[in-house]
Parts: C-alpha cells; sequence; structure tokens
C-alpha cells in the first residue's frame, strides 16, 4: 500500500492511467452510524442491516479484479466490525481520506490498495470518448471527498466526483451539477458503486454549462 500525502513530491507525481473500464466509485458510508439513517433518509431499519445491504449491493456489481475509489468516511464504530465489513468487499480499493477519517485507522486496516490524503487524478483509456481525445484518448478525472468549484482541466472535458454532501448540494446549488461533476455519496447512488459507463451516461445526457474564463478561446 502506498500513501499519498499532499506534501510528498510523489504525490504529484503519480497520476494512474488505466487501459480498463472496469472501475467504480462510490463515498460516505458511515459505518455504524445510526444517526446517517435520519439524517440521509436511508431505507434501512438499523445499522445492521445497513451494513449487509451496502456488501450485497457493492458485490453485485464489483468483481475481485475491479477497481473502486472510494472516496471518503468510512466508519463510526469498532474496528472489528470495520475490518469484517472491508473484507466482505470485492475489488481492489483506492481510498480518498474524508473529514471523518483518521489516516492512521485507514492505514492500520490494510485494506487499500492506496491511501490519498486530500485526492487524486486519474486517467481512463476510452477512445470512443469525444472529450478524450485531447488527451490522448483517456478520460480525466479529479476525485476528492470534498466538491471543488474549479477544477483542473474542467474546461476540456475533465470530471469531478466527490462525496462528503449527501446529496444537500445537489439541491441548494443546482447550478454546480450543470457541470460534469457528480456526488457518488452512497446515497444519491442508490448505495451501490457507479461504474465508469454509469457516470459516462451522466455527463453525456448532461447540458454542460461553461466553467470560468478557461473555457474561452
Amino acid at each position: 500500500m502506498k500513501i499519498y500525502r499532499f506534501y510528498d513530491p510523489f504525490y504529484l507525481k503519480k497520476i494512474m492511467r488505466y487501459e480498463q473500464q472496469n472501475i467504480h466509485f462510490i463515498s460516505d458510508f458511515h459505518i455504524g452510524h445510526k444517526n446517517v439513517l435520519k439524517y440521509d433518509g436511508r431505507p434501512f431499519e438499523d445499522v445492521d442491516e445497513m451494513h449487509v445491504e451496502l456488501i450485497k449491493r457493492w458485490n453485485n456489481v464489483v468483481e475481485d479484479d475491479d477497481i473502486v475509489y472510494y472516496l471518503g468516511d468510512l466508519a463510526f464504530c469498532r474496528d472489528e466490525t470495520t475490518v469484517w465489513f472491508l473484507r466482505s468487499l470485492k475489488g481492489k480499493i483506492n481510498y480518498i481520506i474524508g473529514n471523518h477519517d483518521k489516516m492512521k485507522d485507514i492505514i492500520k486496516f490494510d485494506r487499500f490498495e492506496n491511501v490519498h490524503e486530500y485526492g487524486t487524478e486519474i486517467f481512463i483509456k476510452d477512445e470512443d470518448l469525444k472529450s478524450a481525445r485531447g488527451s490522448q484518448g483517456y478520460q480525466q478525472f479529479i476525485l476528492s471527498h470534498y466538491p471543488i468549484l474549479s477544477w483542473n482541466r474542467a474546461h476540456y472535458g475533465s470530471i469531478h466526483l466527490h462525496g462528503h454532501c449527501h446529496g444537500n448540494l445537489m439541491k441548494s446549488n443546482q447550478d454546480y451539477y450543470k457541470r460534469k461533476v457528480l456526488d457518488v455519496g452512497c446515497n444519491v447512488i442508490d448505495y451501490t458503486p457507479i461504474s465508469y459507463q454509469g457516470v459516462k451516461d451522466i455527463m453525456e445526457k448532461k447540458i454542460i454549462s461553461s466553467v470560468d474564463h478557461h473555457g474561452e478561446d
């Protein structure tokens, strides 16, 4: 497992380029957090039912060799429950630290391929996507726990995925989501990791508004 901290010089050089598209995204499980059932209106009787259903829905779409980017806020419970939960999930999981996470706790679970302190940037091969042609056939993603107002190469078609907001920003700032940005909090995406293709389908249906002056030629 590699740990990427913002002040680590290697952090800026380590940009993942994936040739495959079996990549998924999700965040904000809040394992063991009873109050999140009420806050989010989650359709589960209790946290035990939520845990079982989250594992089921994850494993219904993620295979052992698939890649998952988890965008923060994992657990509010004892370590043994979290360990059981993580060991029940398929796939190769990359972690981005959220505001309710502690780096030392996430590291000790020894379940993640990489752990990123603030966020990361990845590229996914997709030569059929028009917006990817300027990036040598790769779709660019900017991933973080928190939403970003203006992200790298947004005016060239890069996609920003975030968590943290539990869908609330989508209601209060709809103009923000007229751009290539998506809240992948689990309660927003039916408690199921969303695939690269799923993100792509959503973005292709959007009427994208301009981001900032960088989009002007």
